[in-house]
């Protein structure tokens, strides 16, 4: 049976513009010395890599710590927590449950303090911080006794890899290169999300940013191939471009409700439901997204985008010159191709043609780009004049 009595005793140090000692929520705010700080062993709460048993086994894998304090506070300043807990780990996520929602409004309280003292429509936001260093048990007699708290390391990530010395297909190697070599902004952008998303777990980033840089990188690239006003009739008409299935155009709309509609991501839920959770450390978020980790809707989204990206061409249309080779020769640019800024853009390219006709200049401009790029004229497979004649968009097959 549960005591109604504390049987824990949490100290955190805290730092703010203004400190007011005293009682607050169930919390006492007092001044304590470094000599105190230091003779109780104050230190900030740490997770430690535990020993891996079977090191026969195991020979190399990836671990994570379940906690890192990044904070460092040197404060004469302590909030002091009691709470009735069945083991440290609850105590301690009770406690800074509680320590956390004062400091919220004591930040918010410092601002409306200044507003008054200094007759000010608005004041900056200056909130207060605060960091657990000191978890005791109280015996029956209310004294403090040094507890044991273990955050460790648990969970083993790809043991004894690599797997394979190869790529399991022989094309996978021109595939990389292709890629890596393959310069497209949203393309850039869409893959670091997804990156970040996948190790956000193991670099303990929160749920709400891992939810949300798994979905961005689907919604990077949904939004730049349709500026259509809804989500679901953006990714509708990407799907056609990029050749998405069905069944993911279905779970990217699951994704997108999960991420929308529950819990603390991009429209907050009505409740937290975490604080309903039983107490536990760390301290869990309001977040419901069930995606993200080993999901392969995502990178496919990305594989399929560098395909259709891959078979697109943008082409400038410009007038021809005459030059001077480095022979003395002197040479022309008429119905010729050219790459412009290959460092920073792929596939943007300018033909140089005094060619009028429309008719014309779509057959010069397929055979001098099937000429280029060692392709089939069939394998050209659209080639379309934008309004003014000074763009070409220009689509091949992609074997």
């Amino acid at each position: 049976m549960r005591r109604d009595k504390p049987n824990y005793r949490i100290y955190a140090l805290i730092i703010g513009e203004i400190i007011h000692e005293g009682n607050f929520f169930g919390c006492e705010i007092r001044k304590m010395t470094f000599a105190e700080q230091k003779r109780r062993k104050f230190f900030p709460i740490q997770s430690i890599f535990s020993e891996i048993h079977d090191t026969k086994y195991y020979k190399t894998y990836a671990t994570s710590l379940p906690y890192i304090d990044p904070i460092r506070i040197k404060s004469k300043y302590v909030v002091i927590c009691d709470i009735n807990e069945h083991e440290p780990k609850a105590a301690l996520g009770g406690a800074i449950k509680i320590i956390d929602r004062l400091c919220r409004f004591l930040s918010i309280v410092y601002v409306e303090d200044a507003k008054r003292k200094f007759n000010r429509e608005r004041f900056g936001l200056l909130p207060y911080l605060y960091q657990v260093n000191k978890i005791y048990s109280l015996n029956t007699n209310g004294d403090e006794v040094n507890t044991d708290l273990k955050l460790e390391s648990g969970h083993i990530y790809l043991p004894n890899r690599p797997e394979l010395k190869k790529w399991r297909d022989k094309n996978t190697q021109k595939f990389l290169e292709d890629i890596f070599n393959f310069h497209d902004d949203v393309l850039e952008r869409a893959i670091k999300y997804l990156y970040r998303s996948s190790i956000g777990h193991f670099i303990l980033d929160s749920p709400e940013k891992i939810a949300l840089d798994h979905f961005k990188s689907i919604e990077i690239i949904v939004n730049s191939l349709s500026k259509k006003k809804e989500f679901k009739q953006r990714l509708e008409e990407a799907a056609n471009k990029i050749n998405l299935t069905d069944e993911e155009k279905k779970e990217i709309l699951k994704m997108w409700d999960d991420r929308s509609s529950y819990g603390d991501v991009a429209h907050p839920s009505p409740y937290d439901q975490a604080e309903r959770y039983p107490n536990q450390f760390p301290v869990p978020s309001n977040v419901q997204y069930p995606r993200g980790g080993f999901d392969s809707i995502a990178v496919n989204v990305c594989l399929k985008y560098f395909t259709y990206k891959k078979s697109l061409f943008s082409v400038d249309i410009d007038e021809p010159f005459a030059y001077t080779d480095n022979s003395g020769n002197k040479q022309s640019t008429e119905n010729t191709l050219s790459e412009v800024n290959a460092q920073w853009e792929s596939n943007r390219l300018c033909f140089f043609t005094s060619e009028r006709n429309k008719i014309s200049l779509k057959q010069k401009l397929k055979k001098a780009f099937a000429e280029e790029y060692k392709i089939a004229e069939a394998d050209v497979l659209e080639v379309k004049i934008e309004p003014g004649r000074k763009k070409v968009a220009l689509r091949i097959k992609i074997a």
